[in-house]
Parts: C-alpha cells; sequence; structure tokens
C-alpha cells in the first residue's frame, strides 16, 4: 500500500471490478475523470480491460483504489501509465467518486502520491497529467504539488452539446526535488517564481 494521511492506495483486486463498474457508470464522476459521455461500461467490458492487468501481463499501467482512512472506504481509482516500453514519461490519472469528501485535499494528497512513485520508485524524468480547462480543482492540486501548465488544448473534447478546452500539465525531475526539498522544510513546495507564472495561468 501506498501510505498518505488522508487516503493510502492499494493495489486492483478482481473483486474490485464490481466497485469500478458502479464508478465508472456514474455521469458526473466520468464526466470529471475521463470528459467524455463515457458512463455506459459494461461489466463484460470492465474485466476484459483490466483481466491482463490483474494477472501482472501489463507493464506499461498501474491502477489503484483509493481508500479514506478514517471510513476504510473506497472512494475513487487512480492510475499511473506509460505510452510505450522504457518512457522516461509518466501519465497519472485520478478519478474522486466520493462528492462528499470534495475539496478536503484529497486529490492533491492523491497527486503527491502518485508523483512520489513516479519519480522515487520508478524514476521518470517527468510526470504528466490531463484534465479540463474548466476543472480548477484538479488544476490547483496539481500546482500545489509543483506542476506546471504546459498547454491549453482548444476545444478538444465534446459533449453535452459543446466543446470544452483541455490543459496538459507536468512536473519535471528537478522541480520535483526542489518541491520535496521545500516541504522536507516545512515551506511552500511552489517557489515564489513559479507561484507569479501559476498566476498569469489562470483564467479569468
Amino acid at each position: 500500500m501506498i501510505q498518505g494521511k488522508q487516503v493510502y492506495l492499494r493495489g486492483l483486486e478482481r473483486e474490485d471490478i464490481k466497485l469500478l463498474h458502479r464508478m465508472m457508470n456514474d455521469e458526473e464522476v466520468m464526466m470529471w475523470a475521463r470528459s467524455r459521455p463515457d458512463n455506459t461500461v459494461s461489466m463484460e467490458e470492465l474485466e476484459k480491460e483490466y483481466d491482463a492487468e490483474l494477472r501482472g501481463d501489463i507493464s506499461r499501467r498501474r491502477t489503484f483504489i483509493i481508500v479514506h482512512r478514517a471510513t476504510q472506504k473506497p472512494i475513487g481509482w487512480a492510475t499511473i501509465r506509460w505510452w510505450r516500453p522504457g518512457s522516461t514519461t509518466a501519465d497519472i490519472g485520478i478519478a474522486l467518486s466520493a462528492k462528499e469528501l470534495r475539496g478536503k485535499g484529497i486529490g492533491s494528497e492523491v497527486n503527491l502520491l502518485l508523483t512520489r512513485l513516479a519519480f522515487d520508485q520508478y524514476n521518470v524524468h517527468k510526470v504528466e497529467l490531463w484534465t479540463r480547462g474548466d476543472n480548477p480543482a484538479a488544476i490547483g492540486s496539481a500546482q500545489k504539488n509543483g506542476y506546471r501548465i504546459e498547454g491549453r488544448l482548444r476545444d478538444t473534447v465534446y459533449f453535452d452539446g459543446e466543446f470544452h478546452e483541455g490543459v496538459m500539465m507536468g512536473i519535471l525531475r528537478d522541480e520535483y526535488e526542489k518541491a520535496k526539498a521545500r516541504r522536507g522544510r516545512g515551506e511552500n513546495p511552489v517557489g515564489q517564481g513559479q507561484r507569479r507564472a501559476s498566476s498569469r495561468n489562470r483564467r479569468p
């Protein structure tokens, strides 16, 4: 398990497929998790998708169940992926299904746990993530951990009759190490120069 203060991440088990089926058929959860109306997935489809990972046959993706420490209840899932073997860049994704726990810093904590895993255990050079432009919670939680906005993709996803902007974010190893050192000294992990840059990147 990967331990945090409010949550911990545990590996995916076969019995979790039913849990993922429930979460991934929640329209609101999937609207933010994958930014498209993808909330009609079947149990058979999920079993097929995750079977190879459960058998250990996929080395380019790890899926974790997010567990709330206070209640010991699963509240979402998270992934870390590599798009090709030997890649030095990892991509992370987070989906929280417990709507009553949003706004409590859990997303930022899960982001930090995945980022630490990528740099400290998998020795990557860069970690990336993608989110919608109108998801300030995801953007803010990543920025708290030292991520920077690297680009905005105009009208890149379409649902509910309109196009939506996407945001690409990333953090390099040296940026992570600096943030880690600041955090160890009890300082804001985001440097002053980066905070100014983040403020300039915010939408009005």
